[in-house]
């Protein structure tokens, strides 16, 4: 059930949200809550799997161009940018030829803000 947050979603105007946490990268919509939490991996946040979870969006709202990327103060400049790749753009294979990959336009129109602060749990 990798994609059932995205099939769940029923909103009208999709209001995409990434926030980047220590442990995982939550993706959600503003007002229908957490559409799936990717865990970080031992190499890092999850980009693969985010990439894969956005296009998944992206095909069920294909007018859609916004998403708001909300990183913690402490997250590094190179995270958020590559975060910020990844809602943008992922690389499909080709429609003229499968065998090689372009690149396809995602969620271009980022904003970004300060993630709201997660309590660490005693």
């Amino acid at each position: 059930a990798q994609n059932s947050g995205v099939e769940q979603l029923k909103v009208d105007d999709l209001q995409l949200e990434v926030v980047i946490r220590p442990d995982a990268l939550d993706v959600g919509e503003r007002i229908g809550g957490l559409i799936q939490r990717i865990p970080v991996t031992p190499q890092g946040h999850d980009l693969v799997a985010l990439s894969t979870l956005m296009q998944q969006i992206k095909a069920k709202f294909p007018q859609t161009k916004t998403a708001t990327v909300l990183a913690q103060p402490d997250t590094s400049y190179d995270v958020l940018v590559q975060l910020m790749d990844a809602v943008r753009e992922a690389k499909v294979p080709s429609a003229a030829n499968p065998a090689k990959t372009e690149m396809a336009e995602l969620f271009p129109d980022i904003s970004i803000g300060d993630a709201p602060i997660s309590v660490a749990k005693k």
